[in-house]
């Protein structure tokens, strides 16, 4: 045996026949008892689902108004995104909300 090498880790061929002590997993999936998520983690799935559907409308208006110069500008392109991406989230919420 040299210096030194009682304290390196041992490779595989060294480990091949000996066992192994027990190393516990740090990873541990949590499983909800019931299938049902709680009301307020439902609630936020819900809106941040809506803010995602909205937002995505806001910009394809957005980038559509400014593609084609349906309006011819920018602030009037904004402000027209903006409500359309408004109108969406809510109206996104709104049919989400009825099939729960």
């Amino acid at each position: 045996m040299q210096i030194g090498t009682r304290f390196a880790t041992p490779t595989h061929k060294d480990t091949v026949g000996q066992r192994q002590p027990y190393q516990h997993n740090q990873y541990q999936p949590s499983y909800r008892s019931s299938a049902k998520a709680a009301p307020r983690e439902a609630r936020l799935d819900l809106v941040s689902a809506a803010v995602v559907v909205g937002l995505t409308a806001q910009f394809v208006t957005f980038i559509f108004g400014l593609v084609t110069e349906f309006v011819p500008r920018w602030l009037d392109n904004i402000l027209l995104s903006v409500f359309i991406g408004m109108s969406v989230g809510v109206i996104a919420f709104a049919l989400m909300k009825e099939n729960q």
